[in-house]
């Protein structure tokens, strides 16, 4: 490979990981949870092994390996080799029951599943369907171990590789069903060359490897979200190609101390998370503890996903002066729409991003662009890269990145207004999705669900405010006298993950519809915030 020549669009993870593991210290670590370490020369080894394993199973280029595990060691090693086979990467939300598991696995036409031992019971009807089942943990019988996948052949695989080979991150979709996005390498990569967290964006292969080996501080990032998210993954894989190391916490459920520990103790010095479902629990930890970490490695704490309310990212910079916050516009879709930024000396109101060149404003009317710099409200829709397309629905790819004047932009639903002054004022998304802690809740799922239980007749779901997640999952229903609303939440969770469930759940005489039958959302925020106070 002439790694001099080879522009960044043309580069597939898999070539970076091997062209970083060639470059770097054997001993300098790539992974970190608690006491565990895995060196980057085991790192390089296992998931070498894993890719080799998993082509001598039968797998072939561009077949479908979907993970469902929580923040763990294995999870990153598993994506890794999944690159460097030339397979396809398929997340699956732990949370989900086996239906929805069901159908990420069909939707998807995934082979392979890696999975934790601690969801066989929820995973283990579905075992049958697929050609690979690879058990991280425990020990069930029947089952190939995590460990098992690991012998044999552990150099480079030494294959020519596509910037096409990628991953498919599936999302919350229009009709509450999870849609698969289809993400390409060489695009996903572009997309993090452009953060303005990176100083020295590699232009070729040749620039890439001078930078792995001349840092003088390898990163290292702390995914306080989970890595099933694409934003908790994406930020992983970046650290790691750039020679650095991700620290993922050692408890299943967030707490803002263990996290700050684990800070202390690995110097992180880049900590991703998801608005102020973090941040808040974060600023009280630090308020409540002055002194008690050692935090002078840090340098940027970055959230996706979620608003980040001014109040708290004050709060932070408070404690932490030499720290950049750094609030990311994006989506699953397509990311960098626009950067906010706090540090001690300055500050971004809350919904207010600068925007870079990459970022449009789309008339909603016409569906014409806005002149650039151009006052004026509309979608906000960015230039290639991005993502390339939903599978298996051409009518929502066709919506979703639609050609404008012979160039194809990614519109990811949200509203926003262009200010005189250039800056981006996020109104709001052009859906009713519903983002509960970095969570997406399609409306129409969780009502079809609702319908389905004994003794309701009619429901409308919407999100309400909440000070831990953001926003929360609230019901109005139509049911008979003396309905058992705990029941309700209770049956629900047989068929929906638990932050689908509603934390309110109120029964009305009549759930709020227009004339035509659609809900009236409006009147029901209006009705839903009286019966909340």
């Amino acid at each position: 490979m002439n790694v001099a020549a080879e522009p960044v669009a043309d580069w597939n993870f898999g070539d970076l990981l091997d062209a970083t593991a060639a470059n770097v210290p054997f001993d300098r670590p790539a992974l970190i949870q608690g006491a565990r370490t895995v060196s980057w020369g085991d790192f390089d080894r296992r998931t070498n092994a894993l890719a080799r394993q998993m082509l001598a199973r039968g797998l072939q280029t561009g077949d479908r390996v979907a993970v469902l595990a929580r923040n763990i060691p294995e999870y990153i090693e598993i994506a890794a080799a999944v690159f460097k086979a030339r397979l396809t990467y398929v997340n699956i939300n732990f949370r989900y029951t086996t239906g929805e598991i069901k159908h990420v696995l069909s939707d998807s036409g995934a082979r392979a599943l890696f999975c934790q031992a601690e969801f066989d019971s929820v995973a283990a009807p579905l075992f049958d369907s697929l050609a690979l089942v690879v058990q991280i943990g425990g020990g069930a019988a029947g089952q190939i171990s995590y460990e098992a996948m690991l012998v044999g052949d552990a150099t480079p695989l030494g294959i020519p590789r596509s910037s096409h080979d990628g991953y498919m991150l599936y999302t919350g979709g229009t009709t509450g069903k999870p849609k698969g996005l289809i993400w390409r390498s060489g695009d996903v990569r572009a997309v993090q060359l452009e953060s303005p967290l990176n100083k020295s964006p590699a232009k070729t292969m040749a620039d890439h490897v001078h930078n792995v080996r001349t840092v003088s501080v390898p990163g290292r990032v702390i995914p306080a979200c989970p890595l099933m998210h694409g934003a908790g993954l994406n930020s992983s894989m970046a650290e790691l190609v750039g020679g650095g190391a991700v620290i993922l916490l050692p408890g299943d459920q967030f707490d803002a101390a263990e996290l700050w520990d684990a800070a202390a103790q690995h110097a992180a010095t880049r900590i991703l998370i998801v608005g102020d479902v973090f941040a808040r629990p974060m600023a009280r930890a630090l308020e409540a503890n002055p002194g008690r970490w050692d935090l002078r490695a840090l340098r940027a704490i970055s959230s996706a996903g979620l608003m980040w309310s001014t109040e708290v990212k004050a709060s932070l910079v408070a404690s932490l002066p030499n720290v950049t916050l750094v609030d990311i516009l994006g989506a699953s879709e397509a990311s960098g729409l626009g950067y906010a930024f706090t540090t001690a000396a300055t500050s971004t109101p809350t919904g207010y991003f600068d925007i870079p060149s990459t970022t449009v404003i789309i008339d909603v009317e016409t569906g014409r662009l806005l002149a650039p710099g151009k006052p004026g409200e509309g979608w906000v829709a960015r230039c290639p890269p991005f993502a390339h397309a939903y599978h298996g629905d051409a009518d929502k790819t066709a919506a979703t990145f639609p050609v404008i004047d012979g160039v194809r932009y990614a519109i990811p639903g949200d509203l926003g207004e262009r200010g005189a002054d250039g800056r981006l004022r996020l109104i709001g998304r052009g859906n009713m999705c519903i983002n509960t802690g970095g969570e997406k809740v399609f409306p129409e799922e969780v009502e079809e669900a609702l319908k389905l239980l004994p003794g309701i007749d009619d429901a409308l779901v919407l999100g309400t405010p909440d000070p831990q997640w953001g926003r929360v999952v609230a019901a109005l229903v139509h049911a008979d006298p003396g309905y058992d609303v705990a029941a309700a939440r209770l049956a629900l969770r047989a068929t929906l993950a638990s932050y689908k469930v509603p934390k309110h759940l109120f029964v009305v005489p009549e759930v709020p519809r227009h004339a035509s039958g659609k809900g009236d959302y409006r009147a029901a925020a209006v009705l839903l915030e009286a019966l909340l106070s």
